[in-house]
């Protein structure tokens, strides 16, 4: 009898399961002659919401609205509809959770859905006789041939796989890793109740980083009654701006993939970062007139109180040209992005990296209000130039060194800087390991190199390696991997490249 292929999925989050889920689909509607197995790993005790969407904490919501966050590709309002169809258990587990498209729910409620949807695929895919495993353990080794994946497991065991997929969700940062030495120093703020315990509520505490990590810690302590100063310390100090409760359509007009395309055959050349950087300026001209200084929107250095209080009143509006403009480039920014040579996507990410996060990636207007309120009271603080931070043992103080010369202490630290974009910082067994065997190969722009269509992974001297990946572990091939319904329609794809090699 022939031996069944073996596809294996390397965690079990939200890009694992949609990958399962994806998988067992296609299978079951476009049968193909393979007998296949599946096994989906995964070191936690839960099987889908995985370290993003597993949080307990009720203020931790989503920062993208329930009408994008559908787990199939093409159907957005999945989630949307699966809460309709769940509200009885939805109001009695999370009381007062609004239900519909522009609705920023609680996290958990999305891990309780990424589980459900997941549940009823291994027990769909087992009624169609498929072996399905479920796997509580950690991939932190591999061997990659061009016909096969051997993973090892933290526990010593072993899967020999014709395809595996790496789906390592989004790994703490290896930064700072020199103050690990102090019990004072939290390294990542997922989940959040190791230092909600430790930390005296009455505590001051330094908090590295202002983007969408930071303010959910932010919030995480604010909810549980914190009463110590908090300060947010990064290298810009920029934070997230509003994000609109309901869609604002923009059509636009000069920012777009036509007049990008025409500047490659005009100018008989790559596009280039400036280029882009121009036609987002000529867009936002033709809303908001010709701009003398372009140099006054940059926020680094101006008053946080007052950009908060600005960017709410624009965003219960509707009216943040800005960010309308970044919106709208949802479905264009990663066929725009393949079209930038990797030289020219790090430029991007260094000149506008972070102002195009603040715009594109911004926080719901519920923790604007709860941030606004803070700053108000003065609990809460933004530092940029922060650029040193020491743990003095003798003091137990973290010095927070900022680039005029003064330094900050503070007797917490906690590291919210967000997911590691370099692959040498993920600190994922399983990737500094085929990383020391070169077999995956760095992204200028982050992550490791892959077909970006097909997401199979570059593997030297295995050109047809069947080995895949997908999420943050793509940041520099794909650019978009921190939304859902974009990692989806990855997946659909990423799928049907699979099951067309094992057929």
């Amino acid at each position: 009898m022939k031996k069944p292929t073996m596809l294996a999925i390397v965690g079990g989050g939200a890009n694992g399961a949609a990958t399962f889920i994806h998988l067992v689909l296609k299978l079951i509607t476009e049968p193909i002659q393979a007998c296949v197995s599946l096994v989906l790993i995964e070191k936690d005790e839960e099987f889908g919401p995985g370290l993003a969407y597993g949080t307990e904490e009720r203020g931790h919501i989503l920062n993208t609205a329930a009408g994008l966050m559908g787990i199939f590709a093409e159907e957005p309002m999945h989630f949307v509809t699966w809460l309709q169809q769940n509200q009885s258990m939805v109001q009695e587990k999370f009381p007062g959770v609004e239900i519909h498209a522009h609705a920023y729910v609680p996290r958990r409620l999305y891990g309780q859905y990424v589980k459900d949807v997941l549940e009823e695929y291994v027990q769909l895919a087992r009624q169609h006789e498929m072996d399905v495993k479920l796997l509580r353990d950690e991939a932190v080794d591999a061997e990659v041939a061009e016909d096969n994946v051997v993973l090892k497991l933290e526990s010593g065991g072993t899967v020999e796989a014709d395809v595996a997929v790496l789906a390592t969700g989004t790994p703490k940062p290896s930064n700072f890793t020199h103050l690990r030495s102090s019990p004072h120093y939290f390294d990542f703020p997922w989940p959040a109740h190791p230092f909600l315990k430790t930390i005296p509520r009455d505590a001051a505490v330094s908090i590295l980083g202002t983007s969408l990590t930071a303010i959910d810690t932010v919030v995480a302590f604010l909810d549980h009654g914190h009463t110590g100063k908090l300060t947010l310390y990064s290298r810009h100090g920029l934070l997230p701006r509003i994000q609109t409760p309901f869609d604002v359509s923009f059509e636009r007009e000069i920012l777009t993939r036509e007049n990008i395309r025409k500047i490659i055959r005009q100018k008989k050349r790559a596009l280039r970062a400036k280029d882009l950087f121009r036609l987002f300026q000529a867009e936002a001209e033709r809303v908001m007139g010709k701009q003398d200084d372009w140099k006054k929107f940059n926020r680094v250095d101006k008053p946080h109180l007052e950009l908060l209080k600005y960017d709410v009143e624009v965003a219960k509006k509707g009216e943040s040209t800005f960010q309308n403009i970044a919106f709208s480039t949802r479905y264009l920014a990663f066929h725009v992005w393949k079209l930038l040579p990797a030289k020219e996507r790090v430029l991007f990410m260094k000149w506008f990296g972070p102002h195009w996060d603040i715009n594109r990636h911004g926080m719901p207007l519920q923790n604007g209000y709860k941030l606004l309120k803070m700053l108000e009271s003065g609990q809460l603080t933004i530092k940029a130039h922060s650029s040193n931070v020491e743990w003095k043992k003798d003091e137990k103080l973290f010095y927070m060194h900022l680039d005029d010369g003064k330094v900050d202490k503070a007797p917490y630290l906690i590291n919210a800087t967000g997911t590691a974009k370099k692959v040498k910082n993920m600190e994922v067994p399983l990737l500094q390991e085929l990383l020391r065997k070169a077999l995956i190969v760095p992204h200028q722009a982050g992550g490791v190199q892959a077909d970006p269509h097909t997401l199979q992974l570059h593997v030297p001297d295995h050109p047809d390696a069947p080995l895949y990946g997908v999420g943050q572990l793509l940041v520099g091939e794909l650019f978009d991997t921190n939304s859902v319904w974009f990692n989806v329609a990855r997946i659909d794809y990423m799928t049907t490249d699979i099951l067309r090699r094992i057929s």
